[in-house]
């Protein structure tokens, strides 16, 4: 095997090793070594424009394994999106490959060893600087593969996701020095430091395992007030939905919600635009009063997504960005969610905050408003951000108060998100989301699996309500106490705990992640001074010559 074909190779390990630790493959485990053929890899690259050509290799693998379904292949119905899945797959290798320039780099200046010792802190800082900008797309987190075991990541209540991630780093690298010491005959099997590096593996890895085991099982049960919760699942064709009668859809679903006993139910959930049309505009007054008749006769809050509009007066300040109506009117859409609650008028509101990049809104369309001629057909195009991290507030059928909030499928994805959600008061959490536009294939069950995470890092219960599926109750150590399967009419009751302690992460944040950021601004920095220092003394030389 010569040079190429070994690169080849370590390449595609790396790829299916990592693709393959995520959902719905419950193979997390492979993440704890994935890297040691990438370290190997570029062990001997230390070139930019070779360690460009193999780091992209090896994450589009990866991609290519994790992110296939996000083009709709399954349906081929949409061309927009095929062509946005495309492009993903082709471009987002690029994020991950912009880090390991920054690593070849550090590697140039202060050597293999110290880059890889610091790789752990520069991943951090490059995944947490991936869930910050407008092209964000932090689905990939490392840290996300190992939601099937539950007992090895109920430490993110303190660090967050990204200390999953730093834990699988670690082990990493760690596997990576044993096995290329072992390899080149520089230790033997049984001396002290083979032992020793063994042991820090092992402990390194089962002593988050073992208090994670400790915590699910002995922890006492929480004083809190428990909610009703029923969960309407329509799996309604969510192409379908945008072509035909409108308010069909809001019929379906209303009939199936219709068929359920309500007696003891304190909150019901509709998903993500289950109302797929601009059910506050006074033009379809008539069908929010019926809905409304409905919530009344059942007695019951209703918590359904829908799409709003806003229409701008001319003494307003009107974005740029804004849609203009054949009447010269300039408004704003958002993909929202509202509460209704029976005999009151007042609705609470929440639009979504975080978009997805070039399906819901095309990023930067502010600074460059031509872009926005880029809309995805199915009504998911050109909605504008939410503002506020909306809490709702509403009565249970014995007269307590709750609060709770809502985050619009994508918004799940973002730990930082969800935990500001917590620190404004919210009792428990709730997921509407459509996760029909792909087939029953890995995109689901991916989002799903994400929503463990959230519940643990802030010790919440999380309910998704799903079109198609896959809705789910999780409690606040990530356990799935009630899941339905995709692609099913089905309608889910649970009980959810109201809680108002809020978890170490909830409290602090990303504390960890920002730490990575220092820690791997400090070696760019030594890094940069080192290069720099070479030059100066580069150019002293040439002067006494």
């Amino acid at each position: 095997m010569n040079i190429r074909q070994y690169r080849l190779f370590l390449a595609l390990i790396f790829g299916l090793m990592l693709g393959l630790a995520y959902p719905p493959v419950p193979t997390g485990i492979t993440a704890a070594f994935a890297f040691v053929p990438f370290f190997l890899l570029f062990e001997s690259i230390d070139k930019y424009g070779t360690g460009f050509r193999y780091s992209y290799l090896s994450f589009f693998i990866f991609n290519l394994i994790t992110l296939y379904w996000a083009g709709g292949f399954a349906y081929c119905r949409d061309m927009y999106q095929m062509v946005a899945g495309i492009l993903l797959l082709i471009a987002h290798p690029i994020f991950f490959s912009v880090p390991i320039m920054a690593w070849i780099f550090i590697r140039r200046q202060l050597g293999f060893k110290i880059s890889v010792l610091m790789f752990p802190f520069l991943w951090v800082a490059f995944e947490y600087l991936h869930s910050l900008t407008e092209i964000s797309f932090p689905w990939l987190i490392l840290g996300n593969t190992q939601t099937y075991d539950l007992s090895i990541i109920q430490f993110a209540s303190i660090t967050g996701v990204y200390g999953v991630s730093f834990w699988l780093l670690l082990l990493n690298v760690l596997a990576f020095i044993l096995f290329t010491k072992i390899y080149l005959k520089e230790w033997k099997p049984l001396t002290p430091f083979t032992l020793v590096t063994m042991f820090c593996i092992l402990v390194i890895y089962f002593v988050p395992k073992y208090f994670g085991d400790r915590i699910i099982h002995n922890t006492q049960p929480v004083i809190g007030a428990i909610v009703q919760i029923a969960i309407i699942q329509p799996n309604i064709d969510p192409f379908e939905k945008w072509d035909e009668r409108p308010e069909k859809s809001l019929d379906i679903i209303q009939q199936q919600t219709g068929k359920i006993l309500y007696k003891g139910v304190d909150l019901i959930l509709w998903p993500e635009t289950a109302v797929p049309f601009y059910i506050l505009h006074p033009a379809n007054k008539l069908y929010l009063e019926k809905l409304k008749l409905q919530v009344n006769s059942i007695n019951c809050n209703l918590l359904t997504g829908i799409p709003d509009i806003r229409y701008y007066k001319q003494t307003d300040d009107i974005p740029k960005t804004s849609k203009t109506s054949l009447a010269g009117e300039h408004y704003d859409t958002y993909n929202s969610s509202m509460l209704l609650q029976p005999k009151r008028d007042d609705i609470q509101k929440y639009a979504k905050i975080i978009l997805v990049p070039f399906a819901e809104r095309v990023p930067f369309s502010e600074a460059l408003n031509i872009l926005n001629a880029m809309q995805w057909n199915f009504g998911l195009g050109g909605w504008s951000h939410g503002k506020d991290t909306t809490v709702f507030q509403c009565m249970t059928q014995d007269g307590r108060k709750i609060k709770f909030s809502n985050m619009i499928c994508y918004e799940s994805v973002y730990p930082q998100l969800v935990s500001a959600f917590v620190r404004r008061g919210t009792q428990f959490l709730t997921v509407i989301t459509n996760d029909s536009w792909w087939g029953n294939t890995s995109g689901a069950y991916q989002h799903k699996q994400i929503a463990v995470m959230r519940a643990i890092e802030n010790r919440r219960w999380v309910v998704q309500c799903a079109n198609g599926g896959i809705s789910v109750f999780i409690d606040p150590y990530g356990n799935i106490t009630q899941a339905t399967n995709m692609y099913e009419q089905s309608t889910l009751f649970g009980s959810v705990q109201v809680i108002e302690s809020q978890s170490f992460y909830t409290r602090y944040g990303d504390w960890l992640a920002e730490v990575a950021l220092i820690i791997s601004a400090f070696f760019l920095s030594a890094a940069i001074s080192k290069k720099v220092y070479k030059k100066i003394r580069q150019k002293d030389s040439y002067e006494v010559h």
